[in-house]
């Protein structure tokens, strides 16, 4: 056997293993491709199994909120004021945007609105609830404040509507929450 022999079985050695190198990282990048299909059905799967769990768990609390079995009556009550407590946040978020909800058909209408324009009910101006431990405290001003809020203090009565009570602004002629002629 010569040189030339010797160098083709060399470079015909070294095209197996890089062939079965090449083999071995495609059946590897095929199995990871695998695994990753496989982990994305059994989470698919595992959110479907949850959102039926919250669905019977809700289910659950709708007909037996009043009157839940012993074993369930401190979640139903957790809920219950949990619930009572973000629709208290929801009515002071949108009160921050000059907004409240339309107790006839829900929509959003702008604070002090007197109708609302999807289902024409009157609107009944909803109170902003005191959540405790979140409004329900207000600072004492700095003595600084109350220095400025005194030097800005108008010096002038201020007047009221007539017909609805609204502070009525300096120089206006009518009332703007009713439109009462200011005398």
């Amino acid at each position: 056997m010569g040189f030339m022999d010797s160098v083709k079985g060399f470079a015909e050695k070294v095209g197996d293993t890089v062939e079965r190198g090449a083999k071995s990282v495609s059946d590897g990048s095929k199995k990871m491709a695998e695994k990753s299909k496989v982990k994305r059905e059994i989470a698919t799967l595992e959110t479907d199994i949850n959102n039926a769990y919250y669905a019977i768990g809700k289910k659950y609390f709708e007909l037996n909120s009043e009157n839940p079995g012993e074993e369930y009556a401190e979640t139903i009550e957790l809920i219950k004021s949990k619930t009572e407590r973000a629709e208290k946040f929801k009515v002071v978020l949108a009160a921050m945007d000059e907004k409240q909800t339309c107790s006839g058909c829900g929509a959003e209408v702008a604070r002090g609105q007197k109708f609302c324009d999807k289902c024409g009910a009157k609107i009944e101006e909803i109170e902003i609830p005191i959540i405790e431990g979140y409004n329900d405290v207000q600072p004492e001003p700095t003595a600084e404040e109350v220095e400025v809020v005194a030097e800005e203090a108008p010096q002038e009565a201020q007047r009221f509507c007539a017909k609805c009570g609204e502070t009525i602004a300096t120089g206006s002629n009518f009332c703007e929450k009713c439109g009462t002629k200011v005398e």
